[in-house]
C-alpha cells in the first residue's frame, strides 16, 4: 500500500504559509483597522476597480458569491460601501467604496507592505521571485488540468442531451 507524507508536502507547505499569511493580515488589519481579511480585501479590490458587480467582486478576492454577501452585510453598517442596482441589469448590484473607505486604502496598504518586510525578512529577492514562478507554474498546471477534465465531463452530458 502506497502512502502519502502529507505533513511535508508541497501542498500542505503552500497551504500552511497561505493561512500564515492571511492570519498575520487578519491581525493586523482588526486591531488597526477594525477590518477581518474578508473586508480588507473587498476594499482593496474595490480601489481598484470601483463599482464591481458582486460576482465580480467574489471573484477578486477568491471567495463564492454567498460568502461575500455578509462580508458586504457588515461593510454596509460600517458606511464603507454601499450597494447600488447595475444600471444595465437591475437584478445585479454593484459595490462601490464610500468616502470613509477610500481614507482606508492608503494606510491598509502600507499595513501590507510593512507586513510583507517581516514575513520576507533574510529572503533575498530572487528567491522570492524564483518561488513565486514556480507556484504561478503550478497554478497553470492545475488550471490547465480542471479545464481539459471539465471538458471531458461535459462533453458526455452535451451528448446525452441531443435530441
Amino acid at each position: 500500500m502506497k502512502k502519502i507524507d502529507f505533513e511535508n508536502s508541497l501542498g500542505m507547505a503552500i497551504k500552511l504559509t497561505s493561512k500564515s499569511l492571511e492570519r498575520a493580515f487578519d491581525v493586523e488589519t482588526r486591531g488597526k483597522y477594525g477590518l477581518s481579511s474578508g473586508q480588507w480585501k473587498v476594499i482593496i479590490a474595490l480601489s481598484i476597480k470601483n463599482g464591481l458587480q458582486q460576482r465580480e467582486l467574489a471573484k477578486r478576492i477568491f471567495v463564492d458569491s454567498t460568502t461575500l454577501v455578509p462580508i458586504i452585510d457588515s461593510l454596509e453598517k460600517k458606511e464603507l460601501v454601499e450597494r447600488k442596482p447595475d444600471p444595465k441589469d437591475r437584478r445585479n448590484n454593484n459595490i462601490f467604496l464610500t468616502p470613509k473607505s477610500e481614507s482606508l486604502v492608503e494606510p491598509i496598504i502600507e499595513s501590507i507592505l510593512h507586513l510583507r518586510k517581516i514575513v520576507y525578512r533574510e529572503i533575498p529577492e530572487k528567491d522570492l521571485e524564483f518561488a513565486k514562478n514556480i507556484l504561478k507554474k503550478i497554478t497553470e498546471n492545475a488550471e490547465s488540468y480542471i479545464a481539459k477534465s471539465q471538458s471531458k465531463i461535459q462533453q458526455p452530458l452535451k451528448q446525452t442531451i441531443k435530441v
